[in-house]
């Protein structure tokens, strides 16, 4: 027998098809998001220093605008960096349904209200299973020749995450070392004895000047953070590598990495086996291994730049079509003055690698969010961030 409807009723319908819609949507393709937040701190807190703090109007619209943003391009999984406040952080992501929340630092506190060394945090629409930091194996540490004193600068945060007809995925959150020199040398290292001619008595001891004071700090200092930067790299890859082996978890690496995939820095994080000689594959015993064999190994622990895998699962398309044309105009996720660099990745492994026959996904958009830092409106953008946001979305292979 039918029946009359009202309109409430009808609205009532039309809203739960239109949620059950997006529901379906959400399910078959992923969104994966890395943001730094650039100092996201609530007053009256300070960061570094006691200058440093926002007044209530300009906080309200750095959390005005981040949850603007995420409101607009609804990631499923966002992976923060530059973190000094993860309770109004966790409130702002809960709003936007990103109810499942991870942290496993704190910054440190340098006196009464001021703060340094942000953290990283993890927010989700799908349940956390499990958190865990990731440390750097002391022995390897030893084998490197490093200090036994070495930590990252900032702690990588795990996360397995349980996505939707995929399953437990470990989450990495990082932000490795910046570029910046971090190296203050005392004064006596700069006192120079000059070398004394033939048959004259000694010289005596030179003061460098300033200039050249600064000038070696700096290039010291960037060499030192380099270094830093590339030992985090490998250690972490370290750590993927052994808890791949166990779990068997897809994997995916976020966040601010401060150095680019092609500077040699961060080799080990996309390190292929193509790249490994012979000699070093025989003495590890997969000498036997045929090429194909050779690779299927490596392939199952092999990272991909989302960026490069969007633009190989998609050079059909002939918006996407000219790979080398894209890959040169790389849009940057921050600048220096003028000068921009891609800081900022996502990197999958192979479980989301279209190309790989065993994938259970592929990257179909990748997008880099700058619209802030190349077209900005001061009212709306004065207090976003100085980073462009990454967001990569994945959809099931059927």
């Amino acid at each position: 027998m039918a029946h009359n409807i009202d309109v409430d009723e009808l609205d009532s319908i039309a809203a739960a098809v239109e949620h059950n819609d997006i529901a379906q949507m959400r399910v078959a393709n992923i969104k994966i998001a890395s943001i730094n937040l650039f100092n996201f701190i609530e007053p009256p807190l300070a960061y570094y220093d006691f200058e440093n703090i926002y007044s209530h109007g300009q906080w309200q619209k750095k959390c005005q605008w981040l949850s603007e943003f995420l409101a607009h391009r609804q990631p499923d999984i966002v992976g923060f960096q530059e973190v000094f406040s993860p309770e109004p952080l966790k409130r702002i992501a809960s709003e936007q349904g990103l109810v499942h929340f991870a942290v496993i630092d704190a910054p440190t506190l340098i006196s009464d209200y001021i703060y340094r060394s942000p953290v990283v945090a993890l927010a989700s629409r799908y349940p956390i299973v499990e958190i865990s930091s990731v440390e750097p194996d002391a022995r390897l540490v030893a084998a490197m020749g490093l200090s036994s004193e070495f930590a990252f600068s900032r702690k990588v945060l795990r996360a397995t995450v349980e996505v939707p007809h995929i399953g437990k995925c470990d989450f990495y959150v990082v932000h490795f070392k910046s570029k910046r020199a971090g190296l203050a040398l005392e004064p006596k290292l700069f006192e120079h004895q000059p070398l004394a001619l033939d048959n004259l008595a000694p010289a005596a001891s030179m003061k460098l000047h300033s200039e050249t004071q600064l000038l070696t700090e700096q290039a010291l200092g960037r060499w030192a953070s380099t270094m830093q930067r590339g030992a985090e790299a490998a250690l972490l890859f370290n750590g993927i590598l052994v808890r791949r082996q166990e779990s068997k978890h897809p994997v995916i690496v976020m966040g601010d990495f401060n150095d680019s995939l092609t500077m040699g820095a961060l080799d080990a994080l996309t390190i292929q086996g193509e790249s490994i000689h012979s000699n070093d594959i025989k003495a590890a015993g997969l000498g036997h291994l045929s090429d194909a064999a050779l690779a299927a190994v490596f392939a199952q622990y092999q990272l991909k730049d989302a960026y490069e895998l969007c633009l190989e699962a998609n050079q059909q398309d002939s918006l996407t079509g000219n790979t080398a044309y894209h890959r040169d105009h790389r849009a940057a996720t921050h600048y220096y003055g003028p000068k921009g660099s891609v800081l900022d990745y996502i990197l999958l492994s192979s479980e989301f690698d279209a190309s790989h026959g065993r994938s259970l996904a592929q990257v179909v958009d990748y997008q880099t969010c700058d619209r802030h830092l190349v077209r900005p409106e001061y009212e709306r953008d004065a207090y976003s961030t100085d980073h462009a946001p990454v967001i990569v979305e994945l959809a099931l292979r059927s």
